[in-house]
């Protein structure tokens, strides 16, 4: 369905649009609607919304304030280690446990034994291959990204894959592969519960450090005494799939990430310019493309999953762009098992959707806070139009992994609509 130009440009500036959402009544087009009043997308409090050991832990306090914009919820986290910032409930809990593997490896590099084999590397003929990340966290910018970015391009076509940042190659350089430096490295990271291909610069230095001590130095640093414990420390919480994740993130090298991930794309029905150019997307990490992956792969027998590919390949420029199509691809396979079988992938213009078996069009969103804005109730008559068409059967289901406010549940249940929230709540209360 065509959409006009300026109604993209007023989805996209629209801070409140939070939320492609939904309705239904019989027949939409002949029943006009009353005005209704719409919401100001709120600032929350931490304390309100977050888990006690999420709000505050050893090494770390989430500040009060949290903006709602875009979709995510928006935190800043004070740490001993610096101020961190977290576009959304998943990178909080992402940071979090970085925070906490930080301090666990900097008790490390405390110690003797981490000294004296940083003493013995330096005396090593593969010291020139150190290279030890110092850079500041990096900030975050305000641009289109996340679900916005998808959303707003409801109805339109893509106009190009948009701005591409180059990338550090993630294995490090050839002669830290030759001597197994990334592999030291990935062990710890996924030892600690971390993503060994984080965009935390302070995390990777620490990785480095120890990675090094551990492999070059010869300190024998065992996996079982690093482990950070805590409620955010206990796993990646990347995907619905996380013990085949972890398993082959710890074992893989990118290199052997991206061969199995492009087989499996080719097996999904993605064809070989889709593969190549999801997996040459550098806002997708190995492990974030191993995630995305893995989910879609894990709802077998539901057909089109390579429209997803397609669309994740093809306007995500950003790590909040890649973690919006992770979570939603594991959302959709969370409900795929658990609520109601789905028949197939749709996109509503360049915004995932499924189809069910029996009919149902669903909204599975990655989405912290969702409220009633004008870009909703825009989207939402998109979405109804869609459900509409045979052979859907005009039912449809929301799913958002976070919280509904009381005026969108309201006016969404008005039009007949089934809102289900919290389906993935993270570090939500």
């Amino acid at each position: 369905m065509k959409i006009k130009p300026t109604t993209i440009l007023f989805l996209t500036v629209t801070l409140g649009l939070a939320f492609p959402v939904i309705a239904q009544t019989p027949q939409p087009s002949a029943i006009p609607r009353a005005e209704v009043a719409f919401e100001e997308l709120p600032v929350l409090n931490a304390s309100d919304i977050l888990q006690p050991d999420i709000l505050t832990g050893p090494h770390h306090k989430v500040r009060e304030e949290v903006p709602t914009y875009s979709g995510a919820n928006h935190f800043t986290i004070d740490s001993d280690f610096g101020v961190f910032e977290a576009d959304g409930n998943e990178m909080l809990l992402r940071r979090i446990n970085e925070i906490n593997a930080i301090a666990r490896l900097k008790e490390v590099s405390r110690t003797d034994e981490f000294k004296e084999a940083l003493r013995t590397a330096a005396k090593s003929p593969m010291a020139a291959a150190k290279a030890i990340a110092n850079d500041p966290v990096r900030t975050i910018t305000n641009v289109p990204k996340g679900v916005m970015k998808f959303m707003g391009r409801i109805g339109e076509n893509a106009k190009g894959i948009g701005e591409k940042h180059q990338a550090n190659d993630p294995e490090g350089t050839q002669l830290q592969q030759v001597i197994g430096f990334s592999d030291a490295k990935r062990k710890v990271a996924i030892s600690l519960g971390v993503d060994p291909y984080s965009t935390n610069t302070v995390l990777q230095h620490e990785l480095d450090q120890i990675a090094w001590a551990s492999f070059t130095g010869g300190a024998a640093f065992t996996l079982a005494t690093l482990p950070v414990s805590g409620a955010a420390g206990t796993a990646l919480t990347v995907t619905e799939v996380s013990g085949d994740f972890n398993d082959v993130l710890k074992e893989k090298s990118p290199t052997d990430l991206r061969i199995m991930n492009r087989k499996a794309l080719l097996d999904l029905g993605a064809t070989e310019s889709e593969a190549e150019r999801f997996l040459n997307n550098n806002a997708f990490s190995p492990s974030a493309q191993t995630a995305f992956v893995l989910n879609l792969r894990s709802m077998k027998g539901v057909a089109n999953r390579r429209a997803f590919v397609r669309l994740a390949g093809e306007p995500s420029s950003s790590e909040t762009d890649a973690i919006f199509c992770v979570q939603t691809a594991a959302l959709m396979s969370k409900l795929n098992k658990d609520e109601i079988p789905l028949a197939r992938i749709e996109l509503l213009g360049e915004f995932p959707i499924c189809v069910a078996k029996d009919g149902t069009t669903i909204v599975a969103l990655q989405w912290d806070y969702a409220a009633w804005t004008p870009g909703a109730a825009h989207v939402s008559d998109e979405v109804e139009k869609f459900a509409a068409k045979p052979p859907r059967n005009k039912k449809v289901l929301i799913a958002l992994s976070g919280q509904v406010s009381p005026h969108l549940r309201q006016e969404l249940e008005a039009r007949g609509e089934l809102v289900k929230d919290r389906v993935a709540p993270g570090p939500l209360k």
